[in-house]
């Protein structure tokens, strides 16, 4: 049966009941010589065509455009525009119902009293997708039971918009230290960084603030624990290296590979915001170190999240190649999907910070003494 078949007007249960009555009428009505039953009979029928040839028109003008952004984030709300244009000359369309699976779980639909002739309606909604990568192919039904619900007529289509889904953008406290430089008073290498930044203020007390922060005298006052707030030294680049390497006999569930991609997606943002300039590599680049010199316009980087599959690495090797070949001394964070205690001393040893980034914790790798003064 084709589509445009499927569209013709289906008679409703209330449909069926008025036929049905008014065959019954007018059969009663001949037997037993009623002109008026017979007549009311013949009126239900001519009823029921002329709601037929109503409810045939009724949507069959009728656009329905959807506008909504080329790239959005996994599972954070955008815009969604719906537009329904009448393009018919005299007859406008009513109690036109709209089901449309890009719109929230809770609302499916919405209803449109009337388009008049050469008229739209615009609707805006709040939508979310949560599926990464690229969404398209998402149907929609517009349909309609004028008038006086005897038929019900029924449009579907199969939406041709594509959407671009970016991973949602995760972002630890301990993750985002670490590049504001904060992990790496540790080092024993003193180009690495410190933490005497500048003093720019006071805060309230957080989860992971040291003791030695909090203003005491203030506390005294008003028994609030207020620390010192320091601006901390910040990389001038960054390199963002993503692998796979699992030993033998372990497992990577599914969701941890989606949750590493959205903690790269959140070290993109902040570069971003930050103005930090940084080189991104993985499986997704093939392996390649691809530098972004602008970090306003990081949608190529995000891009290649989106597109990122699973592609799990029997050896290290790859990843200490890749690590040699990185010029300079700027920091470097390593991000896996598996535990860090698994791989990171398996590292070769580096002039630079190496922070060492998995779903479960932040391993800050420093420069070895003997290693700095023998390069000397």
């Amino acid at each position: 049966m084709s589509a445009k078949r499927k569209e013709q007007p289906v008679i409703t249960s209330r449909g069926k009941g008025l036929m049905g009555m008014s065959l019954l009428m007018f059969l009663v009505g001949s037997l037993f010589g009623q002109p008026f039953v017979v007549q009311s009979g013949i009126f239900g029928i001519l009823v029921l065509f002329v709601c037929y040839w109503i409810a045939r028109v009724n949507l069959k003008s009728i656009q329905f455009i959807r506008k909504m952004p080329s790239a959005v984030f996994s599972g954070i709300d955008f815009d969604y525009q719906v537009e329904m244009v009448n393009h018919g000359k005299w007859i406008g369309s009513k109690n036109v119902m709209v089901y449309d699976h890009y719109l929230p779980f809770a609302e499916k639909g919405f209803a449109v009293d009337v388009i008049r002739s050469g008229r739209r309606v615009v609707e805006v909604f709040k939508s979310r997708i949560i599926e990464r990568g690229i969404s398209s192919g998402r149907g929609f039904r517009v349909t309609s039971d004028f008038p006086l619900g005897l038929f019900e007529v029924s449009k579907r289509r199969k939406g041709n918009e594509k959407v671009l889904v970016y991973p949602r953008p995760m972002l630890t406290r301990r993750l985002e230290s670490a590049v504001l430089g904060h992990g790496q008073s540790e080092s024993s290498f003193p180009g690495a960084g410190n933490r005497d930044g500048e003093f720019c203020g006071v805060r309230e007390f957080q989860k992971g603030d040291k003791v030695n922060q909090i203003i005491w005298t203030s506390y005294a006052k008003t028994g609030k624990f207020i620390v010192r707030d320091y601006d901390f030294p910040i990389s001038e680049k960054l390199s963002i290296i993503f692998h796979s390497y699992c030993p033998s006999g372990k497992l990577i569930w599914p969701e941890v590979f989606e949750h590493s991609m959205s903690l790269i997606a959140g070290l993109l943002m902040m570069c971003r915001e930050r103005g930090i300039r940084f080189e991104l590599c993985g499986p997704f680049t093939g392996w390649r170190n691809v530098e972004c010199k602008n970090p306003s316009k990081i949608e190529k980087f995000l891009e290649f999240l989106s597109y990122a599959r699973h592609e799990p690495e029997s050896s290290i090797d790859k990843i200490s190649k890749v690590l040699s070949q990185i010029a300079g001394r700027h920091p470097v964070f390593l991000v896996s999907e598996t535990d860090v205690k698994l791989w990171a001393d398996q590292l070769p040893a580096m002039q630079r910070v190496i922070h060492c980034v998995d779903n479960k914790a932040l391993k800050s790798k420093h420069p070895d003494l003997k290693l700095i003064k023998r390069v000397a």
